[in-house]
């Protein structure tokens, strides 16, 4: 198992290098669709997540269901580079103290 999932990130990026260079190369518009319908979404979901911080740090109680649809990037939390991790605190509130262990927490010494 634990080869499965590094051989799909790379037959993953093999199909994506091969479809830019069809449409780079040959200017195929099926090639440019199908290269922004596999590549937008992971893209989305990694780019919302900052935004759903910030929106799940302002409620009280937490909802856990948003949690659950980040997990995958709350799991590998204490492995992100510098950026992602100054993207997610950029719009914390001010005391906020982020706890990645199973679904996320949010935590205001002051507040609650």
């Amino acid at each position: 198992m634990s080869i499965v999932l590094p051989a799909l990130a790379v037959a993953f990026a093999a199909f994506c290098v091969w479809l830019g260079v069809r449409y780079l190369s040959r200017r195929e518009r099926w090639a440019k669709w199908t290269l922004t319908t596999v590549v937008g979404p992971p893209v989305l979901y990694v780019a919302s997540f900052g935004p759903a911080c910030w929106v799940a740090a302002r409620q009280y109680p937490l909802d856990r269901t948003t949690g659950k649809i980040y997990r995958p990037l709350v799991e590998t939390y204490p492995k992100w580079p510098g950026l992602l991790h100054w993207y997610v605190w950029a719009g914390l509130p001010q005391g906020a103290e982020f706890s990645p262990v199973g679904d996320w927490l949010f935590y205001f010494p002051d507040e609650h």
